[in-house]
């Protein structure tokens, strides 16, 4: 008879960020062994692929700096505005390097990224404290790992200089000083238990 492991309830004054990071945990090494996050990390991914991704991620971090100003003065979730995470110049900068600068005529939407677009817009608006969890998950492991995918662009693309802004935070001094910040942020919002689940269901 196979043994089905029961999953505790998380005490319900456990900090959000703790939560966040149990509660992902499954959903991050998942992601990691996505075929095109394998070959990413291998550095072999076309130099096309890329930047076809990264003017994906355009949509997805315009919707994400979007929603962090219409909710910098929300008494719950302004606590979390975070401009020098921001990335949308940054993308814009390494698109144009590869693209050119006609680049967003060359660039669309996926199904997916466009479903992903609409739910981050849609939780900003119905339940703002989920959004943080959008920000959580795009922004803080890239700031903890600008070393080594700058290393990897630099393998696979033979990038210099230019096309790896965004993997550069320059706003953001310490990054290890900064995630504890961040985090203290998080944990200061006024969240009862359920919302803090919702929150980690949302990641």
């Amino acid at each position: 008879m196979p043994h089905h492991e029961e999953t505790a309830e998380p005490p319900a004054d456990e900090p959000l960020s703790k939560r966040m990071f149990g509660g992902s945990a499954v959903i991050h090494r998942k992601a990691e062994r996505r075929p095109f996050m394998v070959v990413f990390f291998k550095a072999k991914l076309p130099k096309e692929s890329y930047a076809e991704y990264l003017g994906r991620l355009s949509f997805i971090y315009a919707a994400l700096e979007d929603a962090d100003e219409s909710l910098k003065a929300d008494p719950v979730v302004g606590v979390m505005y975070s401009p020098e995470l921001h990335r949308r110049q940054a993308i814009d900068a390494d698109m144009e390097f590869l693209l050119g600068e006609g680049w967003r005529e060359r660039v669309s939407y996926s199904p997916a990224t466009k479903a992903y677009v609409e739910r981050i817009q849609t939780v900003a608006k119905e339940f703002p404290p989920g959004f943080v969890a959008h920000q959580w998950l795009r922004y803080l492991g890239n700031v903890l790992a600008q070393p080594v995918l700058q290393r990897i662009m630099k393998r696979a693309y033979g990038f210099t200089d230019q096309g790896m802004e965004f993997a550069r935070y320059p706003k953001v001094a310490d990054p290890r000083a900064y995630l504890g910040e961040y985090h203290t942020r998080m944990n200061s919002m006024p969240l009862d238990d359920p919302a803090k689940q919702q929150v980690v269901d949302e990641a």
